[in-house]
């Protein structure tokens, strides 16, 4: 009985030895931290699930609140890929290590270098525009640049969101770290003596605010109004339509941009799913049905996003934006723009 129970033992000892472990090339499973609250994004996965059998699991929050989450767990992620709308959350998650190497090779012919790093890679691009009313100034308005909204002409006519919208302050930091304190404070400044009404309101706010005449330019991001044209509401819809765009010099264009993190369980899964994110037809899919511009320069614009002219973007560094985003808060406190 003795000697039974030894090879018992030595049976379930040679068959552990044996059995198959999960490598990463075997791994079906993708957990992916995400800000990006979009129908589209839940499409593109799904079809990635489909397309290869991996599972992807989706924890969504606030950009910044799960970079907390990703500093905390840093030293057993419980992400593989970190997916969001800014990169004001680039300085952070670089300096505190978060981030693997990303391979771009494969599409380093179509993309601009300002587009990626070693740690990151952006799959959409959406620009902060001014934008009017095109029955009100049928041959458009006198605007070129940020710096034309603080000018005299448009004192109580300017329409924008609160100082703490991230897609505000991301702005203000870009131009604190391309034109200097200075000139962005000047900025700031003239802006909020040229509110028409008090900061109030989401950027398809300030489109409706345009059209309704209670103020003459409002500040949005591009992809809004693409959303807005393709909304089911037929008011957005005759909002969206009767919004003029200008892309001013020097545009600020922001992105949303993909790391994987570092020690990730499936890393190998995390770099398929962002070559799929930059494949031409989901670049094609992003633009189309959420109005965001495709980082490839191989995908043809829409008819929409080609109307509103060549993007003439500013030379940013994204991975220093975050350096300075308490900064732009701290000017917005000041300048008192509410």
């Amino acid at each position: 009985m003795k000697k039974f129970l030894i090879s018992l033992g030595l049976l379930a000892f040679v068959l552990a030895g044996c059995a198959p472990t999960v490598t990463q090339e075997d791994s079906k499973e993708l957990n992916i931290y995400s800000a990006r609250h979009y129908d589209i994004d839940k499409a593109i996965i799904a079809s990635f699930e489909a397309e290869t059998g991996i599972k992807v699991n989706v924890i969504a929050g606030n950009g910044n609140e799960l970079l907390e989450r990703m500093i905390r767990e840093a030293a057993q992620p419980q992400a593989d890929l970190f997916l969001t709308v800014g990169a004001e959350t680039l300085y952070t998650g670089i300096n505190e290590d978060l981030f693997d190497d990303v391979n771009v090779e494969s599409f380093s012919s179509v993309l601009d270098e300002r587009y990626y790093g070693e740690k990151w890679v952006a799959y959409t691009k959406r620009a902060r525009v001014i934008v009017y009313n095109k029955n009100i100034y049928p041959n458009g308005v006198n605007v070129n640049s940020y710096y034309d909204l603080a000018g005299p002409q448009w004192a109580g006519k300017v329409l924008t969101r609160s100082s703490t919208n991230s897609y505000n302050i991301a702005l203000l930091a870009s131009l604190i770290l391309t034109e200097g304190n200075e000139k962005a404070t000047e900025w700031a400044t003239g802006v909020v003596n040229n509110f028409a009404r008090r900061p109030t309101g989401n950027d398809r706010a300030q489109a409706a605010a345009v059209i309704a005449g209670l103020g003459d330019l409002g500040i949005m991001n591009t992809y809004y109004l693409g959303i807005m044209i393709n909304s089911a509401d037929q008011a957005e819809r005759d909002v969206a339509n009767s919004i003029g765009v200008v892309l001013p010099e020097d545009v600020h264009v922001n992105i949303s941009y993909a790391s994987i993190l570092k020690n990730a369980k499936n890393s190998k899964n995390a770099q398929l799913f962002i070559d799929y994110l930059l494949s031409a037809e989901n670049q094609a899919i992003f633009m189309n049905q959420n109005g965001e511009y495709p980082v490839r320069s191989d995908v043809q614009l829409t008819e929409l996003l080609a109307s509103w002219g060549e993007l003439d973007p500013q030379e940013l560094d994204f991975e220093k934006l975050g350096r300075v985003y308490a900064q732009a808060l701290m000017m917005f406190d000041a300048v008192k723009w509410e």
